[in-house]
């Protein structure tokens, strides 16, 4: 339930208690009794309304805001290489570690130029050991033994180059997580880039919410957070982005808060609200019934001063908890009419009645 529609409904139980309570009239007694005395007019009655006296306390200020998980990191597995799928080692659902294999890539003729890059090292390591040789010797020319070296150097590259299109062929997960989908069958022909398997890392959690305007000046990173799940699940993170700049449509700022998720409990996609500590502040605990409006529209309360006359005040909401709402903006110790206050108006004399909390 939203906390206009639980004002409304509150307002709504105050109005039947007031009305219940006599504090609008005579009791039929009383009424009686001056139609049998014959007078003219009943003597002007103030109002009566029921006041409590409130101090001020100390509070947490918590702001709540609703977000969904989001993976740490989540990357499509792509083949880096050509060739027909002939083994696949992963299913959709597995838990899986960095490096371990995904899939297989038939090598064709790639352990061959392997094999023929090995020999043309070894060929040209021998050509560039005998022209060493020479050269120290005077026998032959500075150009030939560079050439050499050139023609060795080149030879070795080839070798790692084909070595590297080998090791392609054996897709490896580039980190630890859970396999999201598997996207080929054994038999698929593979083109570079074309993506094997999606696989989503969820050691952390992040979650990812907006802020109002209002409140995100007050949100840095490195901020604590609490973050609580529909089945009351509650992991402890931090705030480790803030944006700078704010969504066209409802002026609001994305925020994401990142928590340790070491037993995967946590999925991707799920809501959570996040409770996040804006420090201490001064205010009073009320209930909601007894908030009221002005004619300007603000959100207040009504109270009475030490001479009985009534005072609306405006408050800004704190917090909110399952005992009230804590309100900022009212006087460290005031007398808030807690019952009669829709029926009376600012600067009206009234008859206190003071009753304890």
């Amino acid at each position: 339930m939203s906390k206009s529609v639980a004002i409304a409904i509150a307002l709504f139980l105050a109005v039947a208690a007031w009305i219940g309570s006599g504090f609008l009239g005579d009791k039929p007694q009383e009424a009686s009794e001056r139609a049998e005395s014959g007078s003219g007019e009943a003597p002007t009655k103030l109002a009566s309304v029921q006041v409590q006296r409130l101090t001020v306390s100390s509070v947490d200020r918590i702001l709540d805001l609703m977000g969904v998980t989001a993976a740490n990191r989540a990357v499509s597995v792509s083949a880096q290489t050509k060739g027909a799928i002939i083994d696949i080692a992963v299913d959709s659902g597995m838990q899986i570690k960095s490096g371990a294999r995904i899939a297989e890539i038939d090598s064709g003729d790639r352990k061959a130029r392997v094999s023929e890059a090995k020999a043309m090292v070894a060929l040209r390591q021998s050509e560039y050991d005998a022209a060493a040789k020479l050269s120290e010797k005077n026998l032959q020319s500075p150009t030939e033994l560079i050439r050499a070296r050139t023609n060795l150097d080149a030879a070795k590259a080839a070798l790692e180059s084909a070595e590297i299109e080998l090791q392609r062929t054996s897709v490896r997960a580039p980190f630890s997580g859970v396999v999201e989908s598997r996207l080929v069958e054994v038999g698929d022909y593979m083109d570079i880039g074309k993506p094997l398997a999606r696989l989503l890392d969820l050691s952390q959690i992040k979650v990812l919410g907006q802020v109002s305007e209002r409140d995100v000046t007050e949100i840095k990173s490195g901020m604590s957070a609490t973050l609580t799940f529909i089945d009351g699940q509650t992991l402890q993170g931090k705030v480790t982005f803030v944006s700078q700049s704010s969504d066209s449509a409802t002026r609001t700022f994305g925020i994401e808060v990142t928590a340790p998720n070491p037993d995967l409990s946590i999925a991707a996609g799920m809501t959570a609200k996040i409770s996040l500590n804006l420090g201490a502040a001064r205010a009073h605990q009320l209930s909601p019934a007894v908030l009221t409006l002005d004619d300007e529209g603000r959100i207040g309360v009504k109270l009475v001063d030490d001479a009985d006359v009534v005072h609306f005040v405006p408050v800004n909401l704190v917090t909110d908890s399952p005992e009230g709402m804590w309100l900022a903006g009212l006087p460290d110790t005031a007398d808030i009419i807690t019952l009669g206050h829709e029926f009376v108006s600012d600067g009206q004399q009234v008859t206190a009645v003071r009753v304890t909390p």
